[in-house]
């Protein structure tokens, strides 16, 4: 072990030198580099797998033991990992209790189906929430990856939750809920719901900033499913006793339910909405007497003048027969939700909220709908959570600790033998003195017979 890590480190200085040496410029110097950085590191993975298996190989009583026996020997794997492709050889061997394993591949954590590395499996899914598949294996793996093999990964993964240390009390907390609209294939339209949780809003310099966001996001769930989900994570970092809750929204049906789901919580129309369907009822005006309906329709709407509203609306309807449908609709919807309007004036909190399409904008739809695509409903239902979170971990983690080996005494020799043979190369003194006598290291013999 102590020659081959010398000779690899060797190599490596041998070859960086060589780069540096042919000069010009930083960019092509540093691309070469990191290209023989990498190999050097895969090289040196490839050198301890095999020296796992040797030391299982070498500890006849634990394998007999555990009720293992050869099978097999010198059957290849190749991972590809952040490194590139990493290749080992590994042993085969058939348990007492029935069935074959390759044990070096249990110690090293390698599931048997699995050709990508977990460490690039989940640089690949980061990539996927901001780019496409394609972009995403050439990004990270130098498009070493497949397109199918990054979507296999996203389908694989699910979001990782951050788990508040300690459960805080607010005076105010704000809950914006609103939707992603995505193109299924097929062309089937559907939605992802978003639910974002914060603080209120404060101003940084001259921008304004979400108080401690965070966001839940669910393909295909039922909305009591959803608001269960979100009630869960909300008292897992809020203790909730006197704390006011607003809800923005637009007052569809799924965001309606989230009121049970939180009781004493107040509803508030999202500005968007509602600035919407104000420009729905005068659009067609010119822009002053637009400019003065939408003053009028808003000072009713404040103080919930249902009847000067209603004549308001009589007017436009006959002042733009034409569009009467439109004006009517819109009307119908601000009165529906009047009440969720004129909060913002009799509670300043309430106006410290209302965020919703620059969540769903800035968190889904950048991903999932800015551009013409089409998903599966699997993938969504992968993805969704991953984009929401912004953490991703993966279903099948196998976590070592959890599943002790009877053959830890070899593991233990293979960490040894391989500290050892890093321990055994020469200092930057000891380099510029190989003449010297005394013990003669691996990379010193590699090196004196280069000179």
């Amino acid at each position: 072990m102590e020659r081959i890590i010398a000779e690899i480190a060797y190599s490596f200085i041998k070859n960086i030198s060589e780069i540096i040496a042919m000069g010009g410029m930083f960019a092509r110097i540093e691309q070469d580099a990191l290209r023989e950085a990498k190999d050097c590191a895969a090289r040196l993975m490839e050198a301890y797998a095999e020296q796992v298996d040797a030391q299982i190989l070498a500890d006849k009583t634990g394998r007999r033991e555990a009720g293992y026996v050869v099978e097999r020997r010198g059957d290849e794997r190749r991972v590809q990992t952040l490194l590139g492709e990493v290749t080992y050889g590994r042993t085969y061997f058939k348990k007492a209790s029935g069935g074959y394993e390759y044990l070096t591949d249990r110690v090293l954590g390698i599931d048997k189906r699995n050709r990508v590395s977990e460490g690039l499996s989940l640089s690949l899914v980061r990539a996927a929430k901001d780019m496409s598949y394609d972009k995403a294996g050439a990004h990270v793996a130098s498009g070493e990856i497949s397109r199918q093999t990054v979507m296999s990964k996203v389908r694989q993964s699910i979001a990782e939750e951050n788990k508040p240390e300690v459960c805080r009390q607010v005076p105010k907390l704000h809950i914006d809920a609103d939707e992603a609209h995505v193109t299924l294939r097929g062309g089937r339209k559907s939605e992802v719901p978003l639910i974002s949780v914060y603080e209120g809003v404060e101003k940084r310099g001259k921008r304004h900033y979400c108080k401690n966001v965070f966001h839940i996001s669910e393909y295909g769930k039922s909305p009591d499913d959803l608001w269960e989900q979100a009630l869960t994570q909300i008292e897992a970092r809020y203790d909730l006793t006197s704390t006011n809750i607003y809800v923005h929204g637009d007052g569809a049906g799924w965001v309606q339910k989230g009121l049970e789901w939180f009781a004493g919580a107040t509803f508030v129309l999202d500005k968007y909405h509602k600035n919407k369907a104000i420009k729905g009822m005068t659009a067609g005006l010119l822009s002053a007497d637009r400019k003065l309906y939408d003053k009028e329709l808003r000072e009713a709407l404040a103080v919930e003048d249902i009847e000067f509203f209603d004549q308001l609306t009589t007017i436009l309807c006959d002042r733009l027969p034409q569009r009467i449908q439109n004006i009517l609709e819109n009307a119908g919807y601000l009165k529906r939700f009047v009440s969720g309007i004129s909060i913002c004036e009799k509670d300043s909190a309430a106006n410290n909220g209302g965020c919703a399409e620059p969540h769903v904008s800035h968190v889904l739809s950048s991903r999932l709908s800015s551009r013409p695509m089409a998903w599966s409903k699997q993938t969504l239902k992968r993805l969704a959570p991953v984009l929401a979170a912004g953490k991703v971990t993966f279903q099948d983690r196998q976590e070592l600790s959890n599943h002790p080996l009877p053959l830890c005494k070899a593991v233990a020799s293979a960490n040894k033998a391989f500290r050892k043979g890093a321990a055994g190369l020469p200092s930057p003194d000891a380099i510029g003195a190989l003449s010297l006598s005394g013990k003669v290291t691996g990379l010193q013999r590699i090196l004196k017979s280069f000179a």
